[in-house]
């Protein structure tokens, strides 16, 4: 990593404020980190000097991370801009992932190896934002995040086309699978099924297919049958949708 990479850490637990900083020191010297505890302070912290990645907590008092996201995105200066959300408010996370670009999601409390791959992902991201030359990232109609994709997976396309294909193989059977709980109004079933997929939509990056994933959790939750049976429905729709784009761009066998 290039001298002198500036990361902002927007978090009002001191503790997490402490661990965050004291990994990033172990990254190396050449990171200079600032704090924050909520959005307002946050947002004075940007006009002084704009980072290369920011680390950002969700749920905050007074003014919280969700409410910094919707304003500091808007701003065509800070779009490519890097967030790490880490965050323990999974009910915000389907709109924040469909909503901005560079913006990865992790849950509280992250992995150590995870956090570390983040952070130097992030601040590869923040530097190619910053070129002249800078692509524009992923094709508009993909419905793929393939920067996600990298960062979960890794750069190597060979990994990628062997992990694309598993779970295009498997969506069939996800859709029947699900359709069956639903149908039979086995929330407790759901509920495990939601867990299960979650994670290899995220890593895969199908934000579209993980809204709809939370969506079906929460009306499993609220004991709401006829809610399930319609987000099964929505992840059926998505889930195919987004398969249409991994056959396309890692040219799997359609049958």
């Amino acid at each position: 990593m290039n001298a002198h990479h500036h990361v902002l850490i927007i978090e009002d637990d001191p503790f997490y404020r402490t661990l965050y900083a004291s990994k990033l020191k172990e990254l190396g010297s050449d990171i200079r980190i600032r704090s924050s505890e909520n959005g307002y302070a946050a947002l004075v912290a940007l006009s002084e000097r704009t980072p290369d990645l920011i680390i950002l907590d969700l749920r905050m008092p007074k003014f919280d991370g969700v409410a910094l996201l919707d304003i500091v995105k808007s701003k065509p200066e800070y779009e490519a801009l890097p967030v790490l959300v880490i965050s323990s408010a999974p009910g915000d996370f389907a709109r924040i992932r469909s909503a901005y670009r560079n913006v990865f999601i992790f849950a509280k409390p992250v992995r150590a190896d995870l956090f570390e791959r983040a952070v130097r992902w992030g601040l590869r991201l923040g530097e190619a934002a910053g070129a002249p030359d800078a692509s524009p990232g992923q094709p508009a109609h993909s419905r793929i995040d393939f920067e996600h994709m990298k960062l979960y997976i890794g750069p190597d396309r060979t990994i990628q086309h062997a992990v694309a294909e598993e779970f295009y193989k498997l969506a069939a059977d996800r859709i029947s699978t699900l359709d069956r709980l639903a149908h039979s109004d086995d929330l407790r079933g759901v509920l495990d099924f939601c867990h299960a997929m979650e994670g290899g939509a995220e890593a895969i990056g199908a934000h579209e297919v993980l809204g709809t994933v939370e969506s079906l959790r929460t009306a499993a939750r609220a004991s709401d049958c006829e809610a399930v049976r319609g987000h099964a429905q929505d992840f059926a729709e998505a889930l195919r949708r987004f398969c249409v784009d991994l056959a396309h761009e890692f040219a799997l066998d359609a049958h």
